[in-house]
């Protein structure tokens, strides 16, 4: 009797036992290739399971699966032939860090719910490049005015500037012997930024005065919601650490290849489709929604719908940080796109068409698409961005908040995209569709650097009219003085170095670091060296309106992996924004005054950080 009963038992466990991945990095060849090995646990016959790896070229060596299949994007997926547990070993390119490690595996089996498979990673030991511990030695002793960001001006009442020179935002806080404060502000902006300060200042501060102000205009942080969502609630926190440090640009990231993040109540399916995924119809032809973001998620938390956009925008408000959505184009629009077929295929109305069916071209995107780019000579694009920005005005318009400008992306779009046809041509013929879109709505537009660049003089002019902002963010080796140039041609300019600004990148080439590295490491270091007036060049300096962070999310899946990344990186960008008026005779000068800097984050902004629960980065 016991025996069968412990027979019923075990055929029980083996009845319940749940799919699940493990996953185990192996060495390097002298090919070059790294032998890895992929288990999937108690898998169903029929089934097919998809995943995300920032890699392609997978070569089987061993297994009962012969091909490893790339989708799109980062997309792969497999067919499991058999139930049970298989495993696969095969050849790919070796882990540069753990992030880049296989994820977000979803097991689709036709007729059931999809579902996310919990995974195991096992990876080699090693180590990365050592860092000269010297230079985040914090030996500088902050004084009582030391905060981020450094006041201009510290117990100098005889130096105070004119009220018609006061720019704004501009504040004075003046301490007496007993400790009481009296303040001065030049506007709300500059009541806000002295009640900031008054919060870091240390308690029983007294005969101190402080004047202060900031010197560029936007000082931004770009936060990236496609590729790994942030919920509103998160979003707020991320507003909290912006305000802290006296940020007022929230570039917000919510329209691209992977999904559409805005609910758009005249055109549902843009958030419909990028959810959904435990419907059976959904397979590989995304019949009825878009593939897994990067980290697998399938359910539809994806999207902000307008109530919660609303209210991020008035919190960020009542905080002096206007919120610029982007939604990129013409290139990185695979989610509108698909979105549009579907409502096509749905409804039969062309309005909205997006690209033409009988298009020809063939690329491949650096993201490694191959069906993202818009066709800007169809009318319907431009008749989907006018819904489009209809909506987002009225939302601003609902939410009291006013909207300072749409950002259209305008970067990488592909070799071979619009096949047969000039692109300078149709490149030009969308810069002029969107232009016309903002100036019939009063609208300003943002892009990246690429959006003014190829186009006929004219429409280069009619586009600078109607700009907010250009972000010169492709700034490495040749293009090093990109901001001076664009500046110099009246294009007004946000400092968005990659080699400083992009807080994505990893701070080292630890294997426990996260992120890319492609436009080489960025650290505290790096983004304290942010170039503000310095490009070689440089003749109309008050074309540089501005800096910010950005922060894509490909590897982040959390919100402690995003303020991981922000903190204490991203300071070093704001510091500069805020006072960008330094310079540096030699490296001896930097390092000291870099001390200085790094020393106030270690001693006044950590302990911060820790009272509020906020993952950083220790040293």
């Amino acid at each position: 009797m016991k025996n069968e009963l412990l027979l019923a038992s075990m055929l029980l466990v083996v009845a319940c036992a749940q799919p699940s991945v493990e996953w185990i990095e192996g060495p390097t060849g002298e090919n070059g290739l790294a032998s890895q090995t992929l288990v999937l646990k108690n898998m169903p016959e029929g089934g097919r399971v998809w995943f995300q790896e920032l890699f392609d070229n997978h070569k089987i060596t061993e297994g009962p699966v012969d091909q490893i299949h790339h989708y799109q994007g980062t997309s792969f997926y497999l067919d499991i032939p058999q139930s049970g547990t298989l495993t696969l070993s095969y050849e790919g390119r070796p882990l540069p860090r753990h992030s880049w490690a296989p994820e977000g595996f979803v097991l689709q089996v036709m007729g059931k719910a999809s579902r996310l498979l919990p995974i195991e990673y096992k990876f080699l030991e090693r180590d990365g490049s050592p860092i000269n511990a010297s230079w985040f030695a914090a030996s500088y002793v902050p004084g009582p005015a030391d905060i981020l960001p450094r006041p201009k001006r510290i117990n100098e009442p005889g130096n105070v500037t004119p009220e018609e020179l006061r720019p704004r935002g501009w504040y004075k806080i003046a301490f007496d012997s007993e400790g009481k404060a009296q303040v001065e502000s030049q506007d709300e902006t500059g009541a806000v930024y002295a009640q900031t300060t008054l919060d870091k200042l240390p308690k029983g501060s007294k005969d101190l005065v402080i004047e202060d102000w900031p010197d560029l205009r936007l000082r931004g942080f770009m936060l990236d919601v496609v590729r790994d969502f942030r919920s509103k609630e998160e979003v707020f926190k991320v507003l909290d650490i912006m305000a802290s440090y006296k940020l007022n640009l929230l570039h917000f990231h919510l329209g691209d290849d992977e999904s559409w993040c805005l609910e758009i109540p005249k055109l549902p399916e843009l958030t419909a489709y990028s959810g959904h995924h435990d419907i059976p119809e959904w397979d590989l032809k995304e019949t009825n929604a878009l593939k897994p973001t990067a980290n697998g998620r399938i359910d539809n938390t994806t999207f902000y719908t307008e109530e919660e956009y609303k209210e991020i925008l008035q919190y960020a408000a009542e905080r002096q940080i206007a919120v610029v959505p982007e939604f990129d184009a013409p290139g990185h629009s695979r989610a509108a796109i698909k979105a549009m077929q579907a409502y096509e295929a749905k409804t039969g109305d062309e309005r909205f068409r997006l690209q033409d069916p009988a298009d020809s071209s063939r690329y491949w995107t650096a993201q490694d698409f191959t069906d993202n780019v818009l066709d800007p000579d169809l009318p319907g694009v431009y008749s989907f961005y006018g819904v489009v920005f209809d909506e987002v005005i009225r939302m601003h318009k609902e939410a009291g908040v006013p909207l300072l400008g749409v950002h259209i992306g305008g970067d990488e779009v592909p070799d071979g995209a619009w096949s047969g046809r000039d692109r300078k041509r149709v490149k030009d013929t969308f810069t002029r569709g969107m232009v016309k879109l903002a100036q019939e709505r009063d609208l300003k537009l943002a892009g990246w650097q690429e959006i003014v660049e190829n186009i006929e003089p004219e429409t280069q002019e009619a586009l600078k009219q109607q700009l907010l902002f250009v972000n010169a963010w492709s700034t490495l080796n040749e293009r090093a003085d990109l901001p001076a140039r664009l500046a110099n041609a009246g294009i007004p300019v946000l400092l968005s170095n990659v080699q400083h600004a992009y807080v994505d990148l990893a701070y080292s080439d630890a294997p426990t670091e996260i992120g890319l590295n492609w436009g080489g490491y960025v650290d505290e270091r790096k983004s304290y060296a942010l170039p503000v007036y310095s490009y070689p060049g440089l003749q109309k300096p008050e074309n540089i309106v501005g800096a910010e962070a950005l922060l894509w999310s490909e590897n982040i899946r959390s919100l402690n992996d995003a303020t991981y990344q922000m903190l204490p990186k991203a300071l070093g960008v704001w510091e500069r924004a805020w006072n960008s008026g330094t310079e540096w005779k030699d490296e001896d000068a930097f390092q000291k005054d870099f001390n200085e800097f790094y020393s106030i984050i270690v001693k006044r902004e950590m302990p911060l950080w820790d009272a509020k629960g906020l993952n950083y980065k220790k040293r």
